[in-house]
């Protein structure tokens, strides 16, 4: 939510902190399993992903791990190499490729760990904050190619690569993650991920066009090893 060198994300706290509270009462999760870390710093975005690593490549979990990443606040493209980049609470967009968190970094941590891995990204990576104004490019929108997800991960994202992922004004809450908090409450969680990113595109894209005026799109990405075995994931 608060960001040291970029606008701050208004409900980026709410987003990540009732998310939570979904995946303990909702999901069944144990609070000791869920790593939550309120404005991020790089290390903190790190050493959590370094976590996953450490679970997942352990011999009491190898190949039975599962993991959600879940992340709400500010995306940015690097304008050079048009990588997408998480930016941590200290980092600065316009430096975004020495001071952000590299997504493609994160896919090789979960690639690498080979556990069934599900990231949700309440974020864009078009150059703008969510409320359309421009973090880092000076040149537009910024038309990012970083590298698809690997091994067995399914990204689902808040819109598409030139799009704002757009706030929910009255629901408190990114217009994305509250409808991925209202799938999972009006199913108890029991909702594979196919029904899953269905809903939330169809709902994403039809209410940014009445209270926005804008499209946003959610975007649905598996990576080439899970074929089309991700669909009957769950989250649950």
């Amino acid at each position: 939510k608060n960001y040291d060198e970029a606008p701050n994300v208004d409900y980026a706290f709410n987003d990540g902190y009732i998310f939570k509270e979904y995946c303990i009462k909702t999901l069944g999760i144990p609070s000791s399993n869920i790593r939550f870390k309120e404005d991020a710093t790089f290390n903190n975005i790190r050493e959590s992903v370094n976590w996953i690593r450490d679970i997942a490549t352990n011999k009491l979990y190898k190949n039975t791990a599962r993991f959600i990443f879940y992340y709400s606040g500010h995306g940015v493209p690097d304008e050079l190499t048009r990588s997408m980049y998480l930016l941590p609470k200290d980092g600065v967009a316009m430096n975004i490729a020495h001071t952000g968190y590299r997504i493609s970094d994160l896919y090789d941590v979960l690639a690498e760990s080979g556990a069934e891995s599900v990231v949700l990204l309440d974020a864009c990576f078009s150059g703008f904050d969510k409320s359309g104004l421009a973090l880092a490019s000076t040149k537009g929108v910024v038309k990012v190619v970083s590298g698809a997800p690997k091994g067995n991960t399914v990204v689902l994202s808040a819109s598409a690569g030139n799009e704002v992922a757009h706030q929910y004004e009255e629901k408190s809450h990114g217009l994305f993650t509250y409808y991925l908090l209202k799938k999972l409450q009006d199913s108890n969680g029991d909702v594979n991920m196919s029904d899953l990113s269905s809903y939330i595109t169809t709902n994403v894209s039809q209410k940014s066009i009445v209270i926005n005026g804008k499209s946003q799109t959610p975007i649905l990405t598996p990576s080439a090893a899970v074929g089309t075995e991700w669909k009957e994931w769950s989250l649950k």
